[in-house]
């Protein structure tokens, strides 16, 4: 099982006027660029070293053991 963050939003203030912007993470991911819907600046979002990435990974690999365990559960009922 993987989960894919692409579609999720999370906020960030402009730099320029502190308005949130709610970009996607596929965006951050990315690299691209968005409009501030306060000053209208241009914000650079940036993957600074491939935190999301490998945030992403440690997600996959935990819902992976996570799902191996639940395999290995076994449940005895009594009637």
């Amino acid at each position: 099982m993987t989960i894919n963050l692409d579609r999720e939003r999370i906020y960030i203030p402009c730099p320029r006027c502190n308005f949130w912007a709610r970009p996607f993470l596929r965006q951050i991911r990315h690299r691209e660029t968005i409009v501030c819907g306060g000053c209208k600046a241009n914000i650079r979002l940036d993957d600074h070293l491939g935190g999301f990435r490998k945030a992403q990974r440690q997600v996959n690999r935990a819902l992976k053991r996570l799902e191996e365990q639940l395999g290995n559960i076994r449940i005895n009922i009594k009637l």
